[in-house]
């Protein structure tokens, strides 16, 4: 545990030579003169908005028109309190950094440090268990969506049925360990921008392939039950997570105290490219609609499909990196690897074993939207909406109107705890029955 830093000059020495869980000493006599100690980084509003927006809006694209229409007109109402709770529990998050980051003034793992401050050690595993799984799980939603971009791509374009999801899975998954071994995607405003132009780019060519394809002949509304109106839940969550990295962006903002700001940019634009095609999409196939909306377009308008799923693939290989970077760089901080240094042995072995892990899992549950179900109700959930309003009830001392933030964040704990229940139950549920189904086939053929 690292010591609190105490206010007269002098330098606090690390107990070893390499940081200490992920901190590094600093001179502290400039606290005495008022300037701020804190590394602060590059990055303006707008850029840490791209890479907000990046970060998971390429599988709520795809995934949301299923979630809507599973949860009928309700889940359009459903779908604005899951953003605006979100984005409230964002703009806490922003404020609980700013309370701490004085004392973490080098920390590698920012949103473990607020929840060191809060609830020490206890804090800081439960922040370091979520943020793990939800960027593992992320990284392997996006794999996911790529292989079968590419698998469906050789389909419609080749003909090419022999190469099946799991090749792909290793493929795009190659790819991916190669961006993520030669760049940081953190370093470079060129992911987060690519990623969200090419959202933007396949969201409007989505659309128009669902009116070129036209509403379904048979189309039925899908009879919304209980079990999928909360599975709808957990894609929600999901398509508007990504608080676990949330820190990390706004530590590298040029002037942090402007992440708000960057945080309802970025929902705001999540909202104008999920509304769209999630009614669009319910209201032309119903019942019909596929988990990914991609194999709802007649595969006859062979260019378009071309274009829509080789734009979907590169872009989830660019969001799978901009959140596999935060989770190996934290796993290469516990290990002693050199920072910055490409072709570091531990370096290497680090992401060589992260990608190998995402295939794994990849193979051994090959649907996106399970996943999505599942972390979205789980660890996106908890990291989410109970976490940072737990922890700002234990840091704000001199907050302006405190007492009706503290309101709020009451009941963001609540809906996160219902809406961990009810979307958990629903996931497992759900994967348990997909499971059975599978296996009963099996025993028949």
């Amino acid at each position: 545990m690292v010591e609190a830093i105490k206010l007269k000059p002098q330098v606090i020495q690390p107990d070893s030579e390499r940081e200490m869980e992920g901190y590094e000493s600093i001179e502290t006599s400039s606290l005495l003169e008022g300037r701020s100690s804190v590394d602060t980084g590059t990055m303006g509003m707008l850029a840490t908005a791209l890479f907000i927006v990046g970060e998971m809006t390429g599988s709520g694209i795809l995934g949301v028109p299923q979630a809507l229409a599973y949860s009928g007109y309700s889940g359009i109402v459903l779908m604005f309190l899951c953003v605006a709770v979100a984005t409230y529990t964002g703009l806490t998050l922003s404020r609980n950094w700013m309370h701490v980051r004085d004392q973490y003034p080098r920390c590698a793992k920012p949103y473990q440090c607020i929840g060191n401050s809060a609830f020490g050690r206890v804090g800081e595993v439960s922040v370091q268990v979520c943020a793990s799984v939800t960027l593992v799980g992320g990284c392997c939603a996006y794999i996911l969506i790529a292989a079968q971009s590419l698998s469906r791509f050789l389909s419609i374009e080749f003909e090419v049925d022999s190469v099946g999801d799991g090749t792909c899975v290793v493929i795009m998954a190659l790819v991916f360990l190669v961006i993520l071994l030669f760049g940081s995607g953190n370093d470079s405003l060129l992911v987060p921008v690519l990623a969200t132009a090419l959202s933007v780019i396949f969201t409007a060519l989505i659309v128009y392939g669902i009116f070129l394809t036209g509403k379904a002949a048979d189309y039925q509304p899908y009879q919304v039950t209980a079990k999928s109106w909360f599975l709808s839940f957990g894609k929600f969550l999901f398509a508007f997570g990504g608080h676990s990295a949330f820190p990390n962006f706004q530590k590298e903002m040029k002037k942090p105290r402007n992440f708000p700001g960057s945080v309802i940019i970025a929902f705001l634009i999540k909202l104008s490219l999920y509304i769209p095609v999630g009614i669009i999409g319910m209201l032309f196939f119903g019942e019909c609609v596929r988990p990914n909306i991609l194999n709802n377009i007649d595969p006859q308008f062979r260019v378009l499909n071309a274009c829509i799923l080789m734009l979907v693939a590169v872009q989830a290989i660019m969001s799978a990196t901009i959140l596999g970077n935060p989770v190996t760089a934290m796993i290469e901080g516990a290990v002693g690897a050199p920072y910055n240094k490409l072709f570091s042995i531990k370096r290497i072995a680090v992401r060589v074993c992260f990608v190998t892990t995402a295939i794994v899992i990849c193979e051994a549950i090959p649907r996106f939207d399970l996943i999505m179900a599942l972390i979205g109700g789980t660890t996106i959930n908890t990291a989410v909406f109970i976490l940072p309003s737990l922890f700002h009830i234990k840091l704000a001392k001199k907050d302006k109107w405190l007492t009706f933030k503290i309101t709020l964040d009451t009941l963001s704990i609540t809906f996160g705890l219902v809406a961990g229940c009810v979307c958990t139950y629903a996931s497992v549920s759900h994967i348990v029955d997909e499971l059975t189904i599978d296996t009963s086939t099996l025993d028949n053929s």
